[in-house]
């Protein structure tokens, strides 16, 4: 099965297309482009002024418990922990969304591209260890925003099992691969200007 990796954002792809209310689009347009930046690895530019606060705040439970990353360092390293662990290349399925002007909240199947040596780190068995894997997990999340739509944070709620399917090399999507889909749709997107 071909994945397309730019369905990452389709649920907020198609809210965009019927949500009228600027502050609700600002919103939405920075989660899609915050969405395709981490992805991507090109974390740093999550945090330029038009898309963050000064001092986020991230609250990310796992099955060890829960992490609060409280300032930009913080969750910086948490997105590069991501790459080095070889799990930032992700996509989402059955994606709801909820805006308002709070912020959004989401619930999504996510299917994170990782390898063996990453998915046996996961604790999942597997049966190759030169294999390329899927992990798919329910995730819940909400994303507070201010009013003018900068994100202050996030609150990320996975399910705590998963399960775990062999991928095909070619089907298998790498970091750089999703570079080379996203780069040209991060530099088109535009984020709605709030008076």
């Amino acid at each position: 099965m071909k994945h397309d990796i730019r369905l990452l954002t389709l649920a907020a792809d198609t809210l965009l297309k019927t949500t009228t209310n600027p502050r609700h689009r600002r919103i939405l347009e920075n989660y899609r482009r915050h969405a395709m930046l981490e992805v991507s690895g090109r974390y740093h530019e999550i945090f330029t002024p038009e898309m963050t606060v000064e001092k986020p705040f991230y609250r990310v439970a796992s099955p060890v418990g829960v992490v609060d990353l409280d300032g930009e360092a913080a969750v910086k390293g948490f997105y590069q922990s991501l790459i080095d662990a070889g799990t930032t290349v992700m996509l989402l399925e059955h994606e709801n969304i909820v805006v308002s002007d709070w912020g959004f909240a989401s619930e999504a199947l996510y299917h994170t591209f990782m390898t063996s040596k990453t998915a046996a780190e996961a604790g999942h068995e597997v049966d190759d260890p030169n294999g390329k894997y899927i992990e798919s997990r329910m995730i819940c999340m909400m994303w507070p925003y201010d009013e003018k739509g900068k994100m202050i944070g996030e609150r990320v709620y996975p399910a705590p099992t998963a399960t775990i399917s062999k991928c095909s090399e070619e089907d298998f999507i790498t970091l750089e691969k999703a570079r080379a889909a996203f780069d040209p749709l991060i530099a088109e997107s535009n984020l709605t200007e709030l008076v």
